[in-house]
């Protein structure tokens, strides 16, 4: 009799076959049968110290990868730890394999006590979801696998939970698994695309609006934005997508006291891959006056807050394409080079007037010395707050950032995984000193992998933004000033390199060292240190 592999073993040869070559993963009794497949295997498989951040991380280097990241986790437990990554990432629209283990057939649903017991653990993530499933008989896996990269390669590309029986993980497999080709990338409808063509044509001040869905489309977006002669403005998902140095691009402007009004000068506004979410504005609400042409992969968004005046459901970067060939001559001028400069030489200022003199000067430092092709991950903290709309982006840079669920602890496990996915680029973490502890522990990861990243933590003591928020409301401050630890022990005992600037002007120094060490280093910067 030919010899058949178990669930667990056929499950990771097939992850190989779908190309993935790292996995982030926590190993528990209940999911042993899944490890059982890492012998031979040529995963690479990444130990994180909780679940929280495997997420992180796996959120990280899909961001940074364009494909997606996986994490073995077990049940129960190991779900509800995951949660939030999964929550952050199905926000952010990061594609996201999660594949955990669940309790036995035969007593699914029945909530008779067992080890991590939930009685519907599929249910506790499908609000996160693309889709969460738990198939009951092997056969099914494969089908759904094909599932899930059909999401993250032709579709929205989001999480996808699979939860996988702890006796079927064991269970001999009875057919060959193989991949099944993804469903091809939806192409725009002519008809739109004409009248998208014609009404860009007719209009006097047109603006290209992108997130983080035309970051496949860079070209193209800098082909139309040529053509039409107008600026691009990036959401903050989208602002590292194209080249703060080029004579269109307003960089992060979207996110200041101006962005409102340049939404608003508008005449037709083409949004690429963003769902117009307030959480991308200065203001808590956004009045777009102008006309409204969407594309976006997701047909969800065209009928949100925003309606459009012409949906395009289709690919970005294809939509794009098809739009550029629709496009006649253009007349008239429209001067948008002249209008980027007229609004970047306009005071503005972002969230956070009151701190940003300080911010800035950080910033700037980090900026001087961050090589091209950078990236830099952000943690909710206000130095970063700061930085959406005043930082330059390195040429080839990325910014990576918890933008929509915006949870505390992204920056460390996000830079760890980054890093693995693209280990000759320079990585750089900002969290704050409350922030930065949430996910403390996988400072050990970074040592065990040799990863030289560097985390930069800007200790203010506090939680400052709840605290000054408290402030303003005028409520009394309450669990706003906990306590830091002692960065320098901390950075010792998980083997980091360890730097603290007494002066702003040494803080480009410190990176540089960083940056040429074999290691982590971690980087601590005190709120009133000289310069500041």
């Amino acid at each position: 009799m030919q010899f058949r592999p178990t669930c667990g073993e056929a499950f990771v040869r097939l992850l190989e076959e779908y190309s993935v070559d790292t996995v982030f993963g926590i190993p528990g009794v209940h999911n042993l049968e899944l490890y059982r497949g890492f012998a031979g295997s040529a995963i690479r498989h990444v130990l994180p110290r909780h679940e929280q951040g495997a997420g992180f991380m796996a959120d990280g280097y899909a961001r940074v990868t364009g494909k997606p990241g996986v994490c073995f986790l077990i049940t129960g437990a190991g779900v509800t730890n995951c949660a939030t990554p999964i929550g952050q990432a199905f926000s952010d629209s990061v594609p996201l394999l999660i594949v955990s283990s669940e309790n036995t057939r035969d007593t699914l649903g029945k909530g008779i006590g067992c080890l991590h017991e939930i009685t519907d653990q599929a249910a506790v993530t499908r609000p996160l979801c693309a889709f969460s499933e738990t198939p009951t008989d092997p056969e099914e896996v494969p089908g759904l696998v094909a599932r899930a990269f059909d999401v993250f390669e032709s579709k929205r590309p989001r999480p996808v939970h699979l939860s996988l029986p702890l006796d079927m993980l064991a269970e001999r497999t009875r057919l060959q698994w193989s991949p099944h080709p993804a469903a091809s990338k939806p192409e725009a409808e002519s008809e739109a695309v004409e009248e998208a063509a014609m009404l860009l044509e007719q209009a006097e001040r047109p603006l290209i609006l992108i997130g983080g869905g035309a970051r496949g489309a860079a070209h193209q977006v800098l082909a139309l934005a040529e053509r039409l002669d107008c600026p691009i403005l990036g959401t903050i998902l989208g602002r590292d997508i194209v080249p703060n140095d080029h004579p269109l691009s307003l960089g992060g402007l979207l996110v200041s006291s101006i962005g409102d009004e340049i939404l608003a000068d508008a005449d037709v506004i083409l949004a690429i891959g963003t769902e117009l979410s307030p959480n991308n504005s200065y203001s808590d609400v956004v009045t777009l006056p102008g006309k409204l042409i969407r594309i976006d992969i997701d047909a969800a968004e065209f009928d949100g807050r925003h309606p459009a005046t012409i949906a395009i459901r289709a690919d970005a970067a294809l939509a794009a394409d098809s739009l550029l060939n629709a496009l006649g001559p253009m007349g008239g001028e429209r001067d948008g080079a002249g209008r980027v400069l007229a609004y970047k030489g306009r005071p503005s200022t972002g969230f956070l007037p009151h701190l940003e003199k300080k911010h800035h000067a950080v910033l700037d430092e980090i900026e001087g010395v961050l090589p091209e092709g950078s990236i830099l991950v952000g943690d909710m903290t206000q130095v970063i707050y700061s930085a959406i709309n005043h930082f330059k982006i390195p040429k080839g840079g990325r910014f990576l950032y918890p933008s929509g669920y915006g949870t505390l602890g992204y920056a460390l496990p996000a830079a760890i995984g980054a890093k693995i996915g693209a280990p000759d680029r320079t990585v750089l973490a900002i969290a704050g000193d409350s922030g930065f502890l949430y996910t403390a522990p996988e400072m050990a990861v970074a040592a065990e992998e040799g990863l030289n990243i560097v985390a930069l933590v800007w200790n203010n003591r506090a939680l400052g933004q709840i605290r000054d928020d408290m402030v303003n409301r005028n409520i009394r401050t309450v669990g706003v000033t906990p306590e830091p630890p002692e960065f320098e022990h901390l950075a010792k005992a998980f083997r980091w390199s360890y730097a603290k600037p007494g002066k702003v002007s040494e803080i480009g120094s410190a990176l540089k060292a960083a940056f040429a060490a074999k290691g982590p280093t971690l980087i601590e910067v005190q709120d009133g240190i000289e310069g500041l």
